[in-house]
């Protein structure tokens, strides 16, 4: 099962694949070409590493836009918003209201914070 790993060197996000011993095949979020880092070299969420993640929430992928929630926070123009509503828009987009920002649209894959649930998240 994939899962968000923090990425110190670059400061990015990363969609870990697969580990296979000392690598860890990975993907940017927006990108579905695979490329190999370290594992040395990841972090797992919830770090103090990553600046864009509210203490106390985990990175979640949302592979599509309708898997986003309200209360979830989404980086828009470098800083962690929270969704305050959402509504459907084009193609299967979702037209969000951030706190502090206003309306944006979610229209491709993303990472967003979430509180852990009872299940937990990640590897």
């Amino acid at each position: 099962m994939p899962y968000i790993a923090w990425h110190p060197r670059t400061r990015r996000p990363l969609v870990v694949l697969t580990r296979s011993g000392p690598c860890a095949r990975v993907r940017l979020v927006h990108s579905e070409v695979p490329f190999e880092v370290p594992v040395g070299e990841l972090e797992h969420y919830p770090w103090a590493a990553d600046p864009h993640a509210p203490p106390g929430f985990v990175a979640v992928l949302l592979d599509t836009p309708q898997a986003v929630r309200e209360g979830d926070w989404v980086v828009v123009v470098g800083c962690a918003r929270r969704v305050r509503a959402l509504a459907p828009y084009s193609a299967g987009s979702r037209l969000l209201e951030l706190e502090g920002y206003g309306k944006w649209v979610l229209a491709a894959p993303r990472v967003a914070y979430r509180r852990p649930s009872a299940g937990g998240q990640g590897p």
